[in-house]
């Protein structure tokens, strides 16, 4: 059972949290209406991460667009998760032109937009630009490089050049611990001498 100062505490956090979501609402109108328009119907964009992309794959020109405009941090956040997807392909370029410029982009408020741009440029990233995610994943400026590793860790098993990239991506230490967390493939497992 919650303290009087408990109590306090939660509902002053309740508050801020029913007026952030009304702030996004007021923010994100014209966005929503849009989205509407092309049969994606959510209460906030921040709903979509949520959502399978198959629902609203139709609506990510109009996500795109939006990402270029000056929204909340929080907005913005949401709009880079949503298209945090293959299908997002498309945009990868303007996508990683955005997280490179990241770190040098202030925050406005909660939501983290750099994260959110690294799992977008993981999961849009096209299967011949691996070379160019590789060299991004290794520029220790970048943030949250750690969600860089998604595709190659799909590809560890498969791909011999992944492989030995992932073994040298392991002695980087904003890198070290996530890759030491990964299920040793049979394909790495070092053979025993008898």
């Amino acid at each position: 059972m919650l303290t009087e100062e408990g109590k306090k505490r939660r509902d002053a956090l309740d508050a801020e949290i029913a007026e952030r979501i009304a702030a996004f609402k007021v923010e994100q109108r014209e966005m929503l209406e849009q989205l509407a328009e092309v049969g994606v119907n959510v209460d906030m964009v921040n709903q979509l991460p949520n959502v399978p992309t198959s629902d609203y794959v139709q609506a990510l020109p109009i996500l795109m667009e939006h990402l270029r405009r000056e929204y909340s941090e929080g907005t913005l956040a949401s709009l880079a998760r949503s298209l945090a997807t293959k299908e997002a392909s498309g945009y990868w370029d303007e996508l990683v032109a955005m997280y490179m410029a990241s770190p040098d982009r202030p925050s406005k408020g909660p939501g983290n937009l750099a994260m959110a741009l690294a799992a977008a440029v993981a999961a849009a990233c096209p299967k011949d630009r691996l070379g160019d995610l590789e060299a991004l994943v290794k520029n220790q400026r970048l943030p949250h490089r750690v969600l860089l590793l998604t595709p190659f860790k799909k590809r560890r098993g498969r791909d011999p050049a992944v492989a030995s990239l992932i073994e040298e991506l392991r002695h980087d230490p904003a890198l070290a611990k996530e890759i030491a967390r990964w299920k040793i493939l049979a394909s790495q497992a070092n053979p025993r001498s008898h």
